[in-house]
C-alpha cells in the first residue's frame, strides 16, 4: 500500500469533533394553559359544566359578581360547581419545570435601575412587566415584591413613576402602578417627614406623585385604595393637608381621593374641608397648573360641607379661575367648573363675585355651553339663571350674557335639546331676559345667520 492510500485510510478513520451544543429556547406557553379571563397561566384550573376551563380565582370572581353564564361560550350554567382539572394542572407544572428559573424581585429591580440609567426604555419596560407579573394573589409573593421595592424606595419609585405617569414605555403604566400600590403605605410616612432640606422635599414630592398615581389609576383593587386612605388618615391631619397642598396638582388628587372615599369618616372629611388654607391653595394650584384635580377637590369639599365651603371658595377668589377653566379646560374639568359656578351662584357672595367678573364669566359659560355634555349644559343654565333672573337678577350679568356671541341661538339649542323640564324653563326665562336686553341696546337681530337654522322660541 502506497503512502497516498495509507493517508486516505487514516483520514476516513479520523473522528469528527462533536458539534457545539446549542441551548434550545424556552418552549412557548400553550394557549390552553392560560385562563380565558385573565390570560395568565392558570394556577388552579377548574372546569365548568360547559367544559370550559378557567383559573379558580378568575371564574369565582365572575360568579360572585352575579353572572350565571360561561364567559367563553356564553351558555347558561346549569350548575356553578367548579371541578378541578387535575390533568391540566399536572401539564402546567411539567411545563413550568422546563422553563429557566425566574429572576428574583431584587434582580429585576437591578435590571430596571440599569436600563433606566442607560436610557433603554424597552429593557426598562420589560423589567416593569416582569416585576408586576410577580405580584401574585398569594400574600407571600406579593410581600416579596413589596419588600424588594421598599428596600430601595428612593431609586425604585422614580423609575416606576417614569412609566406610571405615561412617559417612555407607557404600555407598562398599569403594571408600574400595580407595583407602586404594593409599597404605597410605606410612602405615607414620607409626607410628614419634611424638615425643610432639599432632599426631604424631593422625597415628599416623589411620595405624593406615587400616591396620586395609585389613587387615580384604573385597575387597582378598591381594597388597596381604601387601605391607602386609612393609612393617610392615621397621620396628623393638619400637617398632612398642608403637605399635600404644597405638592400641587398631585396633592389635590390625593385630597380628592380622601374626601370621596367611603372609608373616611365624616369628621375627617369635615376637618379637611374646613381647613382655612384649603380653598386658597386649591385656587393657586388651579391658576398655576390649570389642574383638573384642583377643580375636583373643590367640588368634593363643597359636597362635604355645602354652604360654608361655597362661601370659603368664593372668598378665596375662585370665580375668575373657574371661568378660565370653563373656557379652556378639557370637557370633564370644564363641566366640574360649571357645576362649581352654579354652586357659587346659590349664595349672595357668589352672585356678587360672578357679577364683578360678569364679562369674563358670561363669555366663558356661553362659549362652552353647547360644547359640553348634558350635565355641563344644565349647570351652565343654572349658573346664568341664578345670576340673571332669580330674585330680580343682576343687570351686569344680563348685559354680559346678551352681548355674548350667538347667545339666543345657544339658548334655543339647549331648550330644544334633551334637557330636564326645569332646565328648559330656566333657559326660556334666560332667553326672554336676553331678548329684552338686546332690544334695549337696539340689537335688532335676535339670532344671527350662523344659528338661523334654529327655530325661534
Amino acid at each position: 500500500m502506497d503512502a497516498a492510500a495509507i493517508a486516505g485510510q487514516q483520514a476516513r478513520r479520523r473522528i469528527r469533533p462533536p458539534e457545539p451544543l446549542v441551548m434550545a429556547a424556552a418552549p412557548p406557553t400553550p394557549a390552553a394553559f392560560r385562563c380565558p379571563i385573565s390570560l395568565e397561566v392558570m394556577r388552579s384550573p377548574v372546569s365548568l359544566p360547559t367544559g370550559a376551563t378557567y383559573d379558580r380565582a378568575s371564574i369565582q370572581r365572575w360568579l360572585d359578581s352575579g353572572h350565571r353564564t360561561c364567559p367563553a361560550t356564553r351558555l347558561p350554567l346549569a350548575s356553578t360547581d367548579l371541578v378541578p382539572n387535575l390533568l391540566l394542572r399536572r401539564l402546567i407544572h411539567l411545563h413550568a419545570a422546563t422553563l429557566p428559573p425566574s429572576p428574583s424581585p431584587e434582580e429585576v429591580l437591578s435590571q430596571l435601575a440599569a436600563a433606566d440609567a442607560d436610557g433603554e426604555p424597552a429593557a426598562a419596560e420589560k423589567a416593569v412587566r416582569s416585576l408586576a407579573a410577580k405580584i401574585a394573589p398569594e400574600k407571600g409573593k406579593r410581600a416579596s415584591v413589596a419588600s424588594a421595592v421598599s428596600a430601595d424606595l428612593d431609586s425604585a419609585v422614580p423609575a416606576l413613576l417614569s412609566f406610571a405617569k405615561g412617559g417612555p414605555g407607557a404600555g407598562a403604566r398599569v403594571d408600574a402602578v400595580r407595583v407602586l400600590a404594593t409599597v404605597a403605605p410605606e410612602l405615607v410616612s414620607y409626607l410628614t417627614g419634611d424638615d425643610g432640606t432639599e432632599k426631604k422635599r424631593d422625597r415628599v414630592s416623589m411620595a405624593v406623585e406615587a400616591l396620586a398615581a395609585v389613587l387615580s389609576a384604573d385597575g387597582i383593587a378598591e381594597e388597596a385604595r381604601e387601605a391607602l386612605v386609612v393609612a393617610l388618615l392615621a397621620e396628623d391631619l393638619g400637617r398632612l393637608v398642608t403637605t399635600l397642598l404644597g405638592a400641587g396638582a398631585n396633592g389635590a388628587t390625593v385630597l380628592e381621593a380622601i374626601l370621596t372615599s367611603p372609608v373616611a369618616d365624616a369628621d375627617a372629611k369635615t376637618a379637611i374641608a374646613d381647613r382655612p388654607e384649603l380653598f386658597p391653595d386649591l385656587v393657586r394650584i388651579l391658576r398655576d397648573a390649570a389642574s383638573p384635580a384642583a377643580i375636583r377637590c373643590m367640588a368634593a369639599a363643597v359636597q362635604v360641607r355645602g354652604r360654608p365651603a361655597r362661601a370659603s371658595m368664593v372668598r378665596a377668589g375662585a370665580i375668575p379661575a373657574l371661568a378660565l377653566a370653563v373656557a379652556a379646560a378639557p370637557t370633564a374639568a370644564a363641566e366640574s367648573a360649571l357645576r362649581l359656578l352654579a354652586e357659587a351662584a346659590r349664595c349672595g357672595d357668589g352672585k356678587a363675585a360672578i357679577a364683578a367678573d360678569a364679562a369674563e364669566v358670561a363669555a366663558a359659560v356661553m362659549g362652552r355651553m353647547i360644547r359640553v355634555g348634558p350635565t355641563g349644559r344644565e349647570a351652565a343654565v343654572v349658573a346664568l339663571w341664578l345670576c340673571c333672573c332669580a330674585g330680580g337678577g343682576d343687570r351686569r350679568m344680563r348685559e354680559a350674557v346678551a352681548s355674548a356671541p350667538e347667545a339666543v341661538g345657544k339658548l334655543l339649542v339647549v331648550m330644544q335639546g334633551d334637557c330636564a323640564p326645569t332646565t328648559s324653563r330656566m333657559a326660556g326665562e334666560l332667553l326672554r331676559a336676553v331678548r329684552m336686553e338686546q332690544e334695549k341696546k337696539g340689537m335688532a337681530a335676535a339670532y344671527d345667520s350662523r344659528t338661523i337654522h334654529v327655530m325661534p322660541y
